[in-house]
């Protein structure tokens, strides 16, 4: 399975390291936001601000929305994982689950990022039957840390929901994986670091085959999150430019069906056009992204308003600092592109 990954992303991979506007293959990583309402308030979160979304407004995709995206998606791609968020908490809509089962019965493996308050047995005894297989989620061992970054949560109530996603999923027999970015690890040395990843690992000991941790990395989304945190100044960035990867493997759509520029255009500042009305493979291609694409590659991501205040093409990201560690990371690691 992971060969077959591997050969799908080459076309994308290839795009992305010769800097082409137009890209060879079909997107790695789709992500579809149902519901754009969060009932956490996270510091390090450009969502938290309620004022900030006036222009792109809040919402929930239709169910009949979403079931002709994704035909619209399969038509042109071949899909073979879907993200179901960007802003908002998933498991805020009440029918979250018949999304994932849509998903599954067109043999497309579901997840999503959650803060994983919600997660009642109702809730994953749904979830669950519905075919969902991953959740990603930020959390770390600390509770006083924990509550002060992810505002109006329970540290508690969190780690009780996870184990018995957990615990469920063991008993069912079914291969649910839960990904872990362990706030815990902001700002620490690696030493620091990795005695708070171990922490968060002796949490979930029972499940350690089902659970994988990584150190977090924010990033300066909207201009806001770095700052938010006391951890970025004006003129701060690195001076190696490192290209962004997000328009050669990335699409992203929004509640409405609008699809932006990435994961961290999270008022749809941005949009490169509506699968709602528009055929996946004209806005993959158009000339929306194409303009997009070749301010990153002439290194001027100052001239893409969603772009100008981003740290990304300055310090690299989950899959890599450099072009050739995102590329190995597309290919091998694609657990955590969700």
């Amino acid at each position: 399975m992971q060969n077959l990954h591997a050969l799908a992303s080459f076309p994308a991979g290839l795009s992305y390291l010769l800097g082409t506007e137009r890209t060879w293959g079909s997107p790695l990583f789709f992500t579809i936001e149902t519901i754009n309402a969060c009932n956490f308030r996270c510091v390090y979160c450009p969502q938290s601000n309620e004022l900030a979304h006036l222009a792109a407004g809040r919402g929930v995709m239709d169910l009949k929305d979403f079931r002709r995206i994704i035909a619209n998606l399969q038509s042109a791609f071949d899909i073979r994982s879907v993200s179901l968020q960007r802003d908002g908490e998933p498991l805020l809509n009440p029918r979250i689950h018949e999304y994932v089962a849509h998903l599954t019965q067109h043999g497309i493996a579901a997840g999503f990022s959650s803060n994983c308050s919600r997660l009642n047995d109702e809730v994953i005894g749904h979830l669950l039957d519905a075919g969902l297989r991953r959740i990603k989620t930020d959390f770390c061992a600390d509770p006083e840390r924990y509550e002060l970054l992810r505002v109006r949560g329970r540290w508690q109530e969190t780690l009780d929901g996870i184990r018995r996603l957990l615990a469920i999923a063991v008993k069912r027999s079914l291969p649910l994986t839960i990904g872990i970015t362990d706030l815990g690890t902001h700002g620490a040395s690696r030493a620091e670091s990795r005695r708070s990843i171990a922490e968060v690992r002796n949490l979930f000991s029972p499940w350690q085959n089902r659970v994988v941790v990584i150190p977090v990395c924010f990033h300066n989304a909207l201009g806001q999150s770095l700052i938010n945190l006391g951890g970025y100044q004006e003129g701060s960035r690195k001076s190696r430019y490192c290209r962004c990867h997000q328009p050669w493997v990335n699409m992203t759509v929004d509640f409405a069906g609008r699809v932006v520029c990435c994961g961290r255009d999270l008022r749809s500042e941005l949009v490169l056009g509506n699968l709602l009305e528009q055929s996946a493979s004209e806005i993959w291609n158009g000339d929306p992204i194409r303009k997009l694409r070749r301010a990153l590659i002439d290194r001027h991501p100052e001239t893409i308003g969603t772009c100008r205040a981003c740290d990304v093409p300055w310090s690299g990201s989950y899959s890599g600092r450099y072009p050739w560690e995102k590329v190995v990371s597309f290919f091998f690691k694609p657990f955590f592109k969700m």
